[in-house]
């Protein structure tokens, strides 16, 4: 039972990912494309907001908690997207760094409502088996990144619960 519901979950992925021909360096380029524009729009939106309220960005921020969670939150991704972009690179050395990367991103994303970095965390998860593996050690600098987004965007997740609560 466990086998073929496997099998269909895989043939899923794979034909998802063959229609829109996506590999690991397609789907890395996407999420960091994802990643830092999505803060931009953010901005704009508070941006377009605070004048239509005649509000400065820093009242609204300290007026609205949920808005400077949201503000780290795009900081957050805003840096991650911008050194994705320019060191691609090192995460496609080998399956277990980008693997170690979209794993801890997975978590971050999907915790702070992120569901499209979500989804192409998990199809990064999935294309990575076509990466070689090799022997090589996780890079720390990427160990050092992976986990410091991810922990920050816990505990946005953590103040957001905090805030509902």
């Amino acid at each position: 039972m466990w086998a073929i519901s496997k099998q269909k979950v895989e043939n899923f992925f794979d034909r998802m990912t063959r229609s829109m021909n996506l590999d690991t360096k397609k789907i890395l380029s996407w999420y960091s494309y994802v990643l830092f524009i999505a803060p931009l729009l953010f901005w704009a939106l508070i941006a377009l907001r605070g004048g239509a309220l005649n509000q400065s960005i820093k009242m609204m921020i300290m007026k609205q908690p949920a808005v400077a969670i949201a503000t780290i939150a795009a900081i957050v991704d805003f840096v991650l997207g911008y050194y994705l972009m320019l060191n691609k690179k090192q995460f496609l050395v080998n399956r277990q760094t980008y693997r170690f990367l979209m794993v801890s991103q997975l978590i971050g994303q999907v915790l702070v409502g992120n569901l499209l970095c979500g989804v192409l965390a998990i199809l990064g998860m999935y294309k990575a088996k076509t990466l070689k593996k090799t022997q090589d050690n996780i890079s720390p600098i990427v160990i050092a990144i992976s986990l410091v987004a991810a922990v920050l965007l816990a505990l946005c997740f953590m103040l957001i619960l905090l805030l509902e609560f």
